[in-house]
């Protein structure tokens, strides 16, 4: 498998260390890529700088002590993680078994699941801050997120440039109250999801209705 963006030997070691969980020494690496220690270094140093390895620990390799190396977390990212396919089969076959009413009623549930573990931030201020701090939360969650000023008299627009899960809510718009659950919850409001990326608008717009003031 290649990787993008990393040298022939630098894909070979990361290609090693994702095998050798417990790390590799240097000359573990010269020894399994028949290339000189010295290259190795240079291209760990590199790795390790980029925040791809890390050093674990030391040990002994023929009677002197050789530094262990290991993938960081982000270098684990760099293999493929299927979880879009595998979502998207789960969001089916729920819908297939249960029907769109039980799938939207789970992806409501999960909703309020997110906000409520982030919601405390939000008591207590104006609606005009946590619709800001909503929007920053929805940064945090991957969206591309800003608030927009609406007409004179309306209340604040949350807009999302981007859907973190825009190919399911393309063939299963019930994915769009994830969305809504989530801000609903977080603002104590009415959401009305006026223009949508799955349905070919510009963005996602949330215009937020606290409940005192509702549609």
């Amino acid at each position: 498998m290649e990787i993008i963006g990393f040298s022939e030997k630098q894909q070979k070691i990361l290609q090693l260390l994702v095998k050798e969980k417990d790390g590799m020494t240097v000359d573990h690496f010269s020894k399994h890529l028949g290339i000189s220690k010295s290259a190795i270094h240079q291209h760990l140093t590199v790795l390790e700088r980029d925040n791809f390895v890390r050093k674990s620990a030391s040990m002994k390799t023929g009677g002197r002590p050789g530094t262990i190396y290991v993938l960081t977390e982000k270098g684990e990212h760099i293999f493929p993680k299927h979880y879009s396919l595998f979502a998207k089969m789960l969001i089916s076959l729920i819908k297939q078994k249960l029907g769109s009413e039980e799938l939207t009623e789970y992806l409501q549930e999960l909703g309020v699941t997110i906000a409520e573990s982030r919601k405390d931030a939000l008591k207590n201020a104006p609606i005009e801050e946590k619709i800001k701090m909503a929007a920053a939360i929805m940064q945090e969650l991957g969206y591309e997120s800003e608030i927009v000023e609406g007409e004179p008299g309306e209340n604040l627009i949350i807009d999302a440039y981007n859907c973190v899960f825009y190919d399911l809510a393309y063939t299963n718009p019930e994915m769009c109250e994830l969305d809504l659950s989530i801000l609903s919850t977080l603002l104590d409001s009415k959401i009305e999801h006026s223009c949508c990326l799955a349905k070919g608008g510009h963005s996602c717009r949330f215009k937020v209705h606290p409940l005192d003031n509702p549609l």
